[in-house]
């Protein structure tokens, strides 16, 4: 019964959502993020929170489709469409690619598991705890390294700065008991 209860929130809280989207009305959008947050915890009391949580954001997720499509609009073609870029196959470029892919996969993976460990070595946690820490840590810590990474120009400041972090994360990792 919970869940029937949980599943009419989330659909309440879709459609206050979609309402303040289309009216513009800020009010029904604080009402479904509040429906949203109650069908949540409803859900996780009538599923267990492993289950409760995977349901109050996958549910609204896949609903929202009906929704997409009853509002889906055909724009006419721009006048003047932009032209692809052609294959560069230079040495130049195949360089610069080949070193961003060894640095992004070997260099920035390295800091960034130096980083999670050395932060996660310092939490107050038991060892499953800093695990499980370290395991939701890891990709997020690496995608924004490689994002700041790729996203700046001079690459060799970036890079250099990232190794001063790793260094001061080894003493961390090497004198600090588990």
């Amino acid at each position: 019964m919970l869940s029937l209860t949980a599943g009419g929130f989330t659909l309440a809280a879709l459609t206050a959502v979609y309402k303040s989207w289309r009216a513009q009305a800020p009010t029904f959008l604080y009402l479904g993020l509040t429906l949203w947050l109650v069908s949540s915890v409803c859900w996780s009391f009538a599923q267990g929170w492993e289950f409760g949580v995977l349901y109050a954001l996958c549910i609204p997720a896949i609903l929202v489709w009906p929704f997409i499509l009853l509002n889906q609009t055909h724009l006419p073609q721009p006048k003047n469409v932009p032209q692809s870029r052609g294959f560069d196959f230079s040495g130049k470029t195949v360089a610069g690619n080949v070193a961003n892919y060894v640095v992004v996969l070997g260099v920035l993976l390295a800091v960034s598991v130096l980083l999670t460990l050395g932060l996660c070595a310092l939490l107050p946690f038991s060892i499953a705890g800093k695990l499980a820490t370290g395991t939701v840590l890891l990709p997020i810590l690496w995608g924004l390294i490689v994002y700041h990474y790729l996203a700046t120009v001079n690459k060799f400041k970036v890079i250099s700065i990232y190794a001063v972090v790793a260094a001061l994360c080894l003493p961390i990792l090497v004198y600090m008991p588990l």
